[in-house]
């Protein structure tokens, strides 16, 4: 649609409104009576409203055009007229509006003037003011109680946050977010893609050029934070009370909310859901995988139709088709000559939008479902059907007492919720060295949490070490040869200064295996899982016997050079044909105890990754040793060895050459381990959860309780079984969309077909 129709589409909306309005009812009341108030005063007259009552809390200080200016709510709230005609509230202090709205109990309504351009596919909520001559592009949602000043342009696929003002002349470019409370001052331009935080300042003709945290001043031309408030400084108007309360906001409580959030639109009986959404990072809603902690310039560990099922498959690649640009551009700028190698090899098929088999960025999946999860939020919000909060925090503590929780965070905030889903991902790292997350030291530097604040930032501390010794070259050892390893190995060597500096690359794993990339057409249809399949026509088996035949298959295909990327579909098949015969006990102990055995044996990976190790070998910089981490000496020279297991002979090894630069990717902790979070042995301790014999994953029900109304969604449902299915690993897509189905689910007949539950209307 071009300028001028999307122009006049909107017009004729106007006009149908006012016509609507003058049969109806055309009565309006204004709380406010500043300057503020005035102008809103005229856009409501030329939209053929009458004014019929003006509030405000200090009459005296009212614009001198405003008449009949009668006292507020504040002073005595009870006698306040709430019912009657609809309210705007006119008030330009976003914190104030937000306060007001708080205790009124009144309708609210819009206020757009007529020259203001807004495209049909936009959400504006009530309780917002848009003035003349401002631009509202598609696919914007636009929160409660926002005002967007005089000429104020706002771009395709934005989310601005409730009591948010966006000032005259400020440009916000496409996939922008504007937190609660947030203010952009006059003529401030703001990039595309940047998340604005809550109760934010950007100072008049600041230019933002990357995320502001919550609570942020940002001025100047590039912007910079010149001071943070504490959040207990910062209205709160939402309380600290909610009907559920998310710990954790990666993909799998994501996907919990989009469905609950469906079935809560789509519920006859309509009633406001309380929620709270809590992190202990700041980015919410796509979790390390899949967030900025990871970069932008790692790739999934499968191709994308192995990684999301259908129907969320297609709509993430027509979300790809019309982004492609701008991501293949933050591919570039966050990725070195790896990234840009793939961006070229493959720039035909995304020319064509042909992504099925292509293994992208995880990056891209992150930005698509936290854009995606936001805006259902804004939009259910808009109709009234949720209130929402996102809390800054990490939870250490929970408390049950008269069927509600208490939450007790790090930063002394409590919250009261009367259902809890617990959506931490996986455990944290195991550390291997020392009990510090990163250790610099004369000649070593030991990073054992490479996420840890974020993968950029540990890079760019490498690269400093590195760069300290510019006439030596380093060698590298990675411990372990899951996806986070050979991410690191990828990164280590796309990144250029850090790649030039380094002269071997050592993997260490327990099997000396890494995962496979090339799928050999023809051998795979000559390989059969005989083991596996002969078990077919026995009566009765149990779980250790389907495993130990899984293993004599994994071991024939490793004997004939067959890799798990021609294998893993076969073997999987013919093992989960078998599951069907177990009994629930041991359909449990396949879950708790060789689920994940067997899945630590079918590892694959993209070509982008084995493409690297084979040009590595090539050069004679990689070896691949199999055994486990035991120590790292310190030697007389003052450089540091490995020491290992060695796998084949059970004995302790030194490895000949001498290690700088040590990453730690073995893995994740268990839950009878003593450095687990204190939230975990605090559930455990009051014997609100309990690990099972996955060491893994906690014990549920089948509406994934642990407790009565407390929930577990994600990677801690290892070793559980549900409608009959075992579930050993959460961090498969299609199983996590699955699980938050059932769980949004429970969680719908609690809140809406529980009939002796007090329902809240809106």
């Amino acid at each position: 649609m071009d300028y001028n129709s999307q122009h006049q589409q909107i017009n004729l909306n106007t006009v149908m409104s006012k016509m609507k309005i003058t049969k109806e009812s055309n009565k309006i009341r204004i709380y406010g009576a500043g300057g503020h108030s005035q102008v809103i005063r005229e856009v409501l007259e030329n939209n053929g409203y009458e004014v019929t009552e003006t509030f405000d809390d200090k009459p005296s200080g009212r614009h001198y055009a405003s008449k009949n200016v009668t006292s507020g709510a504040r002073e005595n709230i009870e006698n306040f007229p709430h019912e009657g005609h609809p309210v705007i509230i006119a008030v330009g202090i976003n914190a104030e509006r937000a306060e007001i709205a708080g205790f009124l109990k009144s309708e609210f309504e819009k206020a757009i003037h007529e020259s203001a351009i807004i495209a049909p596919t936009a959400k504006i909520g009530e309780g917002t003011v848009v003035f003349a001559g401002a631009i509202i592009q598609p696919n914007t949602v636009i929160g409660k109680h926002v005002i967007i000043n005089t000429a104020a342009s706002i771009d395709h696929d934005n989310v601005i946050g409730d009591y948010a003002h966006v000032s005259p002349k400020a440009a916000l470019c496409g996939h922008v977010e504007v937190g609660e409370g947030s203010h952009v001052g006059v003529g401030a331009v703001v990039i595309p893609k940047v998340k604005i935080g809550k109760w934010c300042t950007i100072g008049a003709g600041t230019v933002v050029l990357k995320d502001v945290p919550d609570y942020s001043t940002v001025v100047g031309n590039p912007g910079k934070i010149i001071k943070t408030k504490s959040p207990e400084l910062q209205l709160n108007n939402t309380s600290m009370q909610s009907d559920v309360a998310f710990i954790g906001s990666g993909i799998s409580s994501s996907f919990t909310i989009l469905h609950f959030l469906d079935l809560i639109e789509n519920n006859k009986e309509q009633r406001k859901i309380r929620i709270n959404i809590i992190d202990k990072y700041h980015e919410f809603h796509s979790g390390i995988p899949y967030g900025s902690r990871s970069g932008f310039s790692v790739h999934l560990i499968t191709s994308l139709k192995n990684f999301l099922p259908e129907p969320e498959l297609g709509k993430f690649i027509k979300w790809l088709n019309n982004n492609k640009n701008w991501l293949i551009d933050e591919l570039k700028k966050d990725g070195g000559a790896l990234s840009l190698d793939w961006v070229t090899t493959h720039a035909k098929k995304i020319e064509n939008n042909e992504w099925e088999d292509l293994f992208v960025p995880r990056r891209f999946f992150g930005w698509y479902i936290n854009e995606k999860v936001n805006k259902r939020l804004e939009d259910l919000k808009i109709k009234g059907l949720v209130d929402v909060e996102y809390i800054h925090g990490e939870v250490k503590d929970i408390e049950k007492k008269d069927n509600k929780y208490t939450l007790s965070l790090d930063n002394k905030k409590t919250i009261l919720s009367e259902k809890v889903v617990l959506a931490v991902g996986s455990m944290p790292v195991n550390r291997l060295w020392k009990n510090e997350i990163l250790i610099e030291e004369d000649k070593l530097f030991f990073v054992n949490d490479p996420y840890n604040p974020e993968l950029g930032e540990v890079l760019t501390k490498i690269g400093g070490f590195v760069g300290k010794t510019p006439d030596k070259k380093l060698n590298v050892l990675i411990v372990g040869a899951n996806a986070s390893g050979l991410e690191m190995l990828y990164k280590l060597n796309d990144v250029v200064e850090i790649e030039s500096q380094i002269d071997k690359f050592v993997l260490l794993s327990t099997q000396g295996l890494l995962p496979d990339a090339v799928i050999n057409e023809k051998r795979k249809k000559e390989y059969t899982p005989f083991n596996l399949q002969a078990l077919a026509k026995e009566e009765t088996i149990t779980a250790k016997i389907i495993a130990e035949a899984a293993f004599k298959d994994l071991d024939y295909a490793d004997q004939i050079a067959l890799g798990a990327a021609s294998t893993v579909d076969i073997i999987s098949k013919a093992f989960g044909s078998l599951l069907g015969k177990l009994d629930a006990e041991e359909l449990k102990k396949f879950a708790c105890l060789y689920g994940n055995e067997i899945g630590r044996r079918q590892r694959c990976a993209g070509f982008h990754y084995s493409k690297t190790v084979d040009g590595l070998k090539e050069e004679k910089r990689f070896s691949h040793i199999a055994g486990r981490f035991n120590d790292i000496k310190k030697t007389d020279t003052g450089e540091y060895s490995l020491e290992y297991l060695d796998t084949d002979s059970g004995k302790n090894k030194i490895h000949e050459d001498p290690i700088h630069i040590i990453i730690n990717c073995v893995g994740s902790t268990n839950l009878t381990k003593p450095n687990i979070p204190d939230l975990f042995k605090n559930m455990i301790d009051k014997g609100y959860t309990k690990p099972n014999e996955s060491k893994i994953g906690f014990e549920v029900n089948e509406s994934l309780e642990a407790s009565d109304n407390l929930h577990i969604v994600g990677p801690l449902l290892a070793g559980n079984v549900f409608d009959g299915k075992a579930v050993w690993h959460v961090e498969h897509c299609g199983r996590i969309i699955w699980l938050s189905e059932v769980l949004s689910n429970k969680m719908n007949e609690y809140f809406f077909e529980n009939n002796k539950l007090k329902k809240r209307p809106i």
